[in-house]
């Protein structure tokens, strides 16, 4: 018994001295997998390879709505087996060696590519990233890149938008016969990911498909991620200037006729307009797959802005209008009736449907029963009427501006809730 025990020590210890890991055993591993030599990468493991594919983030580059494009930088996980690769049954190698690396100079890989790439379409390839060959014959590659990819961009809500972008992926050369591709459990990775400033990332969705090329069937995998606009720097810089400036265009009408000044400044509030319209066009796809809210309120506005360039240009025509001149029934009837009540012209509140006697006729015509405003009223004067139509569009264009301003806010929010 006592010989016995130092023996199994013995057999132990130099077992273990055969198992350690060694260069020379790798060395041998890799000879008996032909790795460099006799293993042909050309030729698939099986009939049909299944391939699992995952997707990592890095950083959202850039997401740009007017090109159309997402740049993303981040690195797929590809699995597959490879059974010419096993040495899991193999007792001199199993148990020291649990993995081994090469690269995909020396060992098959899937042929994929990014289909809707709009910078390069080439297939997946990375020569410095090593692929890790497990004992049961497991391949694991990771190779990285920048993705520039075509996506169809929504720009209803411009700036409240939400974007949903696609990376596809797909087989080239071969078909679903010899590989079919599978969305791996946690398919969008995040571990690295950084946060863009002007996105937010919302969350993603992954399906399998199959597309028709050339006449087969080629297997596809559909990486959806949405991302959200972080709208506090468009809103500073875009929307509330534009508002402010949809408010000045109405006080062109408060200005003195006498100023000199009406013209030049309903002209210089439409030319700003024009230019904050410039600067939103640019930033707005060629597409006319969906029109911006914000693109509809700003063309409203602009077309109010060339009204009261043309009402100015009436209102001062009637300010400088010959005294002499009788004013037309139909304008004092127009004025007097509606327009003078809305424009509480010298406060009076009660001026529907009284009757009002033209200027230049006899006053003597006028009923002796009327007040104390029948006087003003029954002879109405050119600049009377420039002054109720100064007071009519005043509070006509706040009352359209502050509705329209309205809907746009509460269309923007609701749709950037909803979506």
């Amino acid at each position: 018994m006592i010989v016995v025990i130092p023996f199994l020590l013995l057999t132990t210890a130099v077992k273990n001295v055969h198992t350690a890991y060694s260069y020379a055993l790798e060395d041998n591993l890799r000879t008996s997998l032909g790795i460099g030599t006799t293993y042909n990468l050309f030729v698939r493991p099986l009939s049909q390879v299944n391939v699992t594919v995952a997707l990592n983030i890095i950083t959202l580059n850039s997401l740009s709505i007017s090109d159309q494009a997402m740049s993303l930088a981040g690195y797929l996980t590809m699995f597959w087996d490879d059974q010419r690769l096993d040495w899991s049954q193999d007792a001199t190698y199993n148990t020291s060696i649990p993995a081994i690396y090469s690269n995909e100079e020396n060992i098959w890989r899937p042929a994929l590519i990014i289909e809707n790439s709009v910078s390069d379409i080439s297939i997946v390839s990375d020569a410095n990233v090593l692929m890790k060959i497990q004992s049961g014959g497991s391949v694991i590659w990771t190779p990285s890149g920048i993705y520039i990819t075509h996506c169809e961009t929504d720009v209803t809500y411009y700036p409240f938008d939400t974007q949903s972008c696609d990376v596809i992926i797909t087989t080239w050369g071969y078909t679903s016969i010899e590989i079919a591709l599978y969305v791996a459990q946690e398919a969008v990775r995040l571990e690295y990911y950084k946060e863009n400033g002007e996105w937010k990332y919302q969350g993603f969705s992954a399906y399998t498909t199959s597309n028709t090329r050339e006449g087969s069937s080629t297997p596809e995998i559909t990486f959806t991620l949405t991302f959200k606009r972080r709208p506090v720097f468009h809103v500073l810089n875009s929307l509330i200037p534009m508002v402010l400036l949809a408010f000045l265009s109405s006080m062109v009408f408060k200005l003195p006729p006498d100023s000199g000044e009406r013209i030049g400044y309903s002209l210089t509030v439409l030319l700003a307009y024009a230019v904050y319209l410039t600067i939103i066009s640019d930033n707005m796809p060629s597409s006319s797959s969906s029109t911006s809210v914000l693109t509809i309120y700003l063309l409203l506005v602009l077309a109010l802005g060339v009204l009261s360039v043309i009402i100015t240009i009436y209102v001062l025509d009637c300010h400088h209008k010959n005294e002499q001149l009788p004013v037309p029934k139909w304008l004092i009837k127009m004025s007097t009736s509606c327009l003078a009540k809305f424009a509480c012209w010298k406060d009076n509140s009660c001026l529907c449907g009284r009757k009002v006697q033209p200027y230049g006729e006899a006053k003597d015509s006028v009923p002796e029963t009327t007040d104390k405003h029948s006087g003003e009223l029954g002879s109405l004067t050119w600049k009377d009427i420039s002054q109720i139509l100064d007071g009519f569009f005043l509070r006509l264009y706040l009352l359209i501006i502050c509705f329209m301003t309205f809907i746009l806010f509460l269309t923007l929010l609701v749709g950037y809730h909803i979506k």
